[in-house]
């Protein structure tokens, strides 16, 4: 019988760091994405960066610099698309889709998009 008292706590102790764990990843890449934020908004607003019909960062001139910044922030973004389709039960893919015709339709003048045929266009 003691065992059985204790499967309760202990599947609400493992549930209840799992939720910690994923509350303090969500807000680690907030964070990261929000420290990368100036950055990013410099590159597309000179036009070395845009965004894609995925939802990612792309360069779009042969200067490519900070490359470790667009690759982290693309990582980051892959990472929440993925939790955001397994929450939604949809995939990554669609959630990057979806994600980028919203930042296509908020997106600063002069910015570049990449419509979902996969054309190129400045805002």
């Amino acid at each position: 019988m003691r065992n059985k008292t204790l499967i309760f706590p202990f599947f609400l102790l493992i549930f209840t760091l799992l939720a910690f764990t994923a509350t303090t990843h969500a807000q680690s890449i907030k964070a990261r994405m929000a420290a990368r934020l100036p950055t990013i908004d410099a590159m597309k607003n000179s036009g070395i960066v845009g965004e894609n019909n995925q939802g990612l960062l792309e360069y779009r001139s042969a200067k490519k610099p900070h490359q470790n910044i667009v690759a982290a922030e693309n990582q980051d973004r892959q990472r929440v698309y993925a939790a955001i389709a397994h929450k939604i039960g949809t995939s990554p893919a669609m959630v990057g889709q979806r994600r980028a015709r919203k930042l296509a339709e908020i997106g600063a003048k002069g910015q570049w998009f990449q419509s979902p045929a996969g054309k190129w266009y400045r805002k």
